[in-house]
Formats: C-alpha cells, sequence, structure tokens
C-alpha cells in the first residue's frame, strides 16, 4: 500500500483506541503488514528502483505519496475532528515506520535492518510472487476508492 493509506489507516486505528496510544502503534505496525499482503500494484516501481532503470520514477511516486500523506496528516490535525491526538500519531507512526524502515536499509544497506527488510518483503509479496501483482493504475485507483471509502466511513 501506499504511504498516504498506511497513514489512513493509522489514523482510523487511532480513533477506536483513543485512551491506548501504545496499542494503536503497535495495531497500526500490524496494519501495515495485513494491507501490504493485498496486490496493490507497486511491484513494478520497486523492480525499477532496484535494478536502476526506473529510480527516478519509483522516487516521484514516493515523494509524492509522501507529500500527500503528510497533507493529510496536517489537514487533520488542524480541523475539529481530531479529540485523541496521541492515539491517532502512534497510530500513524506505526503504520508508516515499517516502510520508513524498509527505505532505510535501501537507502543506507544498514545490516541490522537485514531481517526486516525480509519480513517487510515476505508479507508484501505473500501473493503477488504468486498469482502476480495487479497494474500500477489500478493499484492507485483501488487505494483511492480505499481511502474515500475510509475517510466517509472513519473520519
Amino acid at each position: 500500500m501506499f504511504i498516504t493509506t498506511h497513514a489512513l489507516i493509522g489514523a482510523l486505528i487511532g480513533e477506536q483506541v483513543p485512551d491506548a496510544p501504545v496499542l494503536a502503534f503497535g495495531l497500526g505496525v500490524i496494519s501495515h503488514f495485513l494491507t501490504d499482503i493485498i496486490p496493490h500494484g507497486d511491484s513494478s516501481l520497486y523492480k525499477g528502483y532496484i535494478s536502476g532503470a526506473r529510480v527516478k520514477r519509483a522516487l516521484a511516486y514516493v515523494t509524492i505519496d509522501a507529500l500527500v500523506a503528510m497533507m493529510f496528516v496536517l489537514g487533520l490535525f488542524n480541523t475539529d475532528l481530531i479529540q485523541h491526538r496521541a492515539a491517532i500519531s502512534t497510530g500513524i507512526i506505526g503504520s508508516v515506520l515499517p516502510d520508513f524502515l524498509v527505505a532505510l536499509y535501501e537507502v543506507f544497506r544498514v545490516k541490522e535492518l537485514r531481517w526486516f527488510h525480509r519480513l517487510h518483503f515476505f508479507f508484501h509479496n505473500m501473493i503477488t510472487s504468486k498469482k502476480g501483482d495487479i497494474p500500477l493504475m489500478a493499484g492507485v485507483a483501488m487505494q483511492l476508492v480505499f481511502l474515500a471509502v475510509l475517510m466517509v466511513k472513519g473520519l
């Protein structure tokens, strides 16, 4: 899933456990791995990044996604809708932390994170390695619909 999707799910988790920021963090981390199991169209981006053939494209998608996620979080925290800032914040942090750790490993080759990188891609590739991934634009569309539904139902 994209960072924006993970962040929204983390915010919704925090909203559901308003008095338990540590639980929101843990559930955010778990939600990351569970939602990454769903094919979401980013396998080609990762392969292009790893091979060096399409690094700029992959970095552009990640940058745009991160900016959208930051705008979402800033927008959320600048409304009167937020009642439980600590739980929502830790839910968001927990839900995006796995991708941050993977990025640290990818960029700096932090050997202590190699196990985490493998764990992350075990979940990420659980279905796509057997059945294949969906096209990137289908993945983007699916996540936009998913985000819209979550926004309407949850926040």
